[in-house]
């Protein structure tokens, strides 16, 4: 008997207290702070003549006191089969490595050099399967040429903060993952058909910005 009155007891005493548990569990979910989203920059580049967009670079710029991202520790794989540089344009950020990869199916040696000011190198020649490395740590277009083939050529474009965009098709960009700060909005173009564009931008708190950029002779 008393057995079932502890019993019933026991429920009229835990009763309010797992809901009063419970309504300040969903107080303080409530009231515990989001994930601000981060920042992206995106936009349409046009043009005064109808010329596609190809091999066109956007890329951010950190202003002075603006800290850059550290660059990736995956090197960036750029093979060389067919007499041809693939990609032939290389996207990195300041020190990021590329891997220059010997990718021919015959005995053809390649070899890579650049005399650009940004990077300059010989890696000498050397068979299918082979590689040969090289650290990028200047900002800048490194201009990619082969000593045997006298057509191949090929580009690793360095930018100094890791925020950029390749130019879709269409002339849409998008950078994504933008800290806070002063930044300079920046192209740069394989073919120089049009001047480049260099713009001051700000992103405070995770806010987006929508940037169209209108390329001019």
């Amino acid at each position: 008997m008393w057995a079932c009155k502890r019993s019933f007891l026991m429920r009229i005493w835990t009763t309010p207290f797992c809901l009063t548990l419970l309504l300040i569990g969903r107080l303080a979910s409530a009231a515990a702070p989001t994930t601000q989203p981060a920042a992206s920059i995106s936009g349409k580049i046009s043009a005064s003549a109808d010329i596609p967009n190809i091999e066109m670079v956007v890329y951010l710029v950190p202003a002075e006191g603006t800290a850059a991202l550290p660059p990736p520790t995956t090197p960036v794989k750029v093979s060389q089969h067919g007499a041809k540089f693939s990609p032939a344009l290389a996207i990195i950020t300041v020190g990021q490595q590329v891997d220059f990869v010997n990718d021919e199916e015959r005995l053809i040696e390649h070899n890579v050099f650049s005399n650009a000011p940004p990077k300059r190198f010989d890696l000498g020649m050397y068979p299918p399967g082979q590689s040969r490395s090289v650290v990028f740590d200047k900002p800048g277009a490194v201009l990619l040429y082969c000593s045997i083939h006298r057509y191949m050529d090929g580009v690793v474009f360095v930018t100094p903060s890791g925020l950029f965009s390749r130019v879709a098709p269409d002339g849409t960009y998008h950078i994504d993952n933008v800290p806070d700060g002063k930044w300079t909005l920046t192209t740069w173009q394989r073919r120089k058909r049009f001047k480049e564009i260099s713009m001051p931008v700000q992103i405070e708190k995770g806010k987006s910005l929508s940037i169209d950029l209108e390329l001019k002779k």
